[in-house]
């Protein structure tokens, strides 16, 4: 009867799925060591940020406030700009 010393198989829901197949009669009794593989590690890769970000104190967003201004009239401000006057 054939031997198979070192057989390679993966663990699925319960079952372990040998990856080829035994040529031995139905209902042979075997005697099975599980031993598992190493893993190999995935590479993580961990995406950085595209602009640094950095901690500031709270008083930061009070000091910057107003530096640019939201609103004001649209129409005025092309004619303004448009108009030779």
């Amino acid at each position: 009867m054939a031997t198979y010393p070192d057989l390679l198989a993966s663990y699925s829901k319960g079952t372990l799925k040998l990856r080829t197949p035994l040529k031995l009669p139905e209902g042979t009794e075997v005697r099975v060591t599980v031993m598992p593989l190493e893993q190999k590690k995935r590479k993580t890769h961990k995406r950085g940020y595209l602009y640094p970000t950095r901690s500031l104190p709270p008083g930061t967003l009070a000091r910057i406030t107003g530096i640019v201004s939201l609103g004001g009239d649209a129409l005025a401000d092309s004619e303004a700009l448009y108009d030779g006057d």
